[in-house]
């Protein structure tokens, strides 16, 4: 419980960091002043009357004398009107009625609608019609025929045009909030007597104050089309039906609220354990992977840093060079080496003559089960690394190894440099005080490097539980769990004894015998919230984030 109050407590001073970093007012300069008693008191009537004259988006800047805010404006908002009735077939929409009236429901916005009323509509329902039915007399089709109206819905086409088309009018009603409330308090400010803006003015003014976040705009643009649109519409997928047993255009997804999420924790055979076993294996393999990779890196950058080593700069190339080689190489170098029958390392122990000492001791420290249950192992004798059921933990272990391989160089060369910070001052007066070596590393060095690599740790720690690669590339989920543990509404989606989360995701989305998209979106979101906390539970402890200077 104290936890998650000082969890909540945590996100709410976010929260309220954030707010007042953005500096979110609802009373403007003059009224504030006003209330103080600095200026006479205005009439809010005429200011009022400027704020519902600006409805009609700009009209309200113009009536001010402020045209070089007022026309922009109004464009933007006929830009709007334009797109829309350019894209819509209204007027078509009496005679067609007439010719071709519905039996049940007419869908009017589908049919004849523009780019906004109709992605809202199509947001909404998912869709309404399906090819080869009949529609206001019509043989749907895929593609439509005389009539456009004639074309069979794709539900994921649609979810998709009505998240963008949401996305825009969002940006309209901020435009409109923005015009509505700067004709009141401009207005306010006219009549206490402050003259307007000349547009020179207001031109420097604008690029001196918001310089930043003008610079930032073709940047928020390509994220909001390439990173939030995409994330918004996998995160509605999990309140769908939507997987791969529906066929697209002749069947409809349909919205079902938090059903997928009920099934991911219980409500379906199964689902709970295997999700509750892939989660703290992620935890844990997120956990081992950056703690193991940033002691060792520790370790190296000291032993090298040591006065009684020679030839530093040598060594510290040799052990750079696993970080060097690409990571998709690597892992797939290692996949090699530990592969069943022709792997490298079966064919060392086999030419060694030690198999079956290996596979023995294995055996006794728990990593490897019994393998003489698969028929075709009598006939090799090899250690079957990623594929047997009963070897879990020995390829969870190879994992978190290979990762030590390719990780670790690079938290040396940190270290390294961060030891070259440290002031020998400290030191200095660490001898004077009659510290000992370890005494010197425990008070000095060893906070130091945390202290200056604490973020590194956090940002290793999120990267690792979404590293997709080094499951998929290394071991590829595998061994599976024995067949009698997989209850029937799993088979053929169950995850691997290696899967983590992502690769999970991949799965059913991708590889599944029927592609679960909702599912695979249940764990997405599932995912952005364990990690969103994480970022925010050690954000809102950054002073540094909020210092403007």
């Amino acid at each position: 419980m104290d936890f998650i109050k000082k969890l909540l407590s945590s996100i709410a001073g976010f929260l309220m960091k954030v707010g007042k970093f953005l500096d979110f007012r609802d009373k403007d300069d003059v009224t504030e002043a006003a209330e103080r008693g600095e200026t006479p008191k205005v009439d809010k009537s005429k200011a009022k009357k400027r704020g519902f004259q600006s409805l009609f988006m700009g009209f309200g800047q113009i009536r001010n004398g402020q045209w070089y805010k007022g026309y922009p404006l109004m464009f933007v908002f006929f830009a709007f009107l334009i797109a829309e009735i350019a894209t819509s077939t209204y007027i078509y929409a009496p005679a067609e009625i007439a010719n071709h009236p519905a039996e049940d429901t007419l869908y009017f916005f589908r049919d004849y609608g523009g780019i906004f009323t109709r992605g809202v509509w199509g947001f909404f329902t998912l869709g309404a019609v399906t090819t080869y039915s009949v529609y206001r007399g019509q043989d749907i089709r895929a593609r439509g025929g005389i009539y456009d109206w004639a074309a069979g819905d794709n539900s994921r086409a649609l979810l998709g045009q009505g998240i963008i088309v949401l996305v825009l009018l969002a940006f309209l009603a901020g435009l409109w909030y923005f015009s509505v409330k700067d004709a009141y308090r401009t207005r306010l400010k006219i009549e206490a007597g402050i003259a307007v803006e000349r547009f020179k003015d207001w031109i420097q003014r604008v690029w001196d104050e918001f310089f930043a976040y003008i610079i930032i705009i073709p940047a928020v643009a390509l994220i909001t089309l390439f990173t939030l649109i995409p994330f918004i519409f996998s995160f509605l997928v999990a309140f769908t039906n939507y997987t791969g047993r529906i066929t697209l255009g002749t069947q409809l997804i349909q919205w079902h609220g938090f059903t997928t999420f009920a099934n991911v924790f219980g409500g379906m055979e199964g689902w709970g354990t295997f999700f509750r076993r892939v989660f703290l294996w992620t935890v844990f393999y997120a956990i081992m992977s950056s703690f193991t990779v940033y002691v060792l890196g520790f370790i190296q950058a000291m032993v090298i840093e040591s006065k009684y080593v020679i030839g530093k700069k040598v060594w510290r190339l040799i052990m750079i060079l696993p970080w060097a080689v690409p990571g998709l190489i690597s892992l797939m170098i290692f996949n090699n080496v530990f592969a069943d029958s022709q792997g490298l390392m079966n064919q060392v122990l086999a030419d060694l003559d030690i198999t079956q000492d290996v596979k023995y001791i294995l055996q006794r420290i728990g990593l490897v089960g019994q393998q003489a249950a698969l028929p075709r192992e009598d006939l090799t004798g090899n250690i079957l690394w990623f594929s047997h059921s009963g070897n879990a933990y020995l390829a969870r272990a190879i994992i978190i190894m290979v990762n030590l391989w390719m990780g670790a160089p690079y938290f040396m060369l940190l270290i390294t440099g961060v030891l070259g910070t440290i002031p020998f001052s400290l030191y200095e007066a660490a001898d004077i005080d009659g510290a000992s070596s370890f005494q010197k590393f425990r008070f000095v060095t060893f906070p130091w490097v945390v202290r200056a690599t604490a973020p590194v740790i956090i940002t290793t720690f999120t990267f690792n539980f979404n590293n997709f690669g080094a499951i998929y590339f290394l071991t590829g989920g595998g061994p599976g769990y024995p067949r009698a543990e997989i209850p029937q509404t799993l088979r053929g989606i169950a995850p691997g004894q290696t899967d983590i989360l992502i690769s999970w995701i991949y799965k059913l989305s991708f590889q599944s015998t029927v592609n679960h998209y909702n599912l695979a979106a249940v764990y997405s979101i599932l995912i952005f919230l364990l990690i969103g906390t994480f970022a925010v539970w050690n954000l809102a402890r950054l002073k540094s984030f909020w210092e403007e200077d």
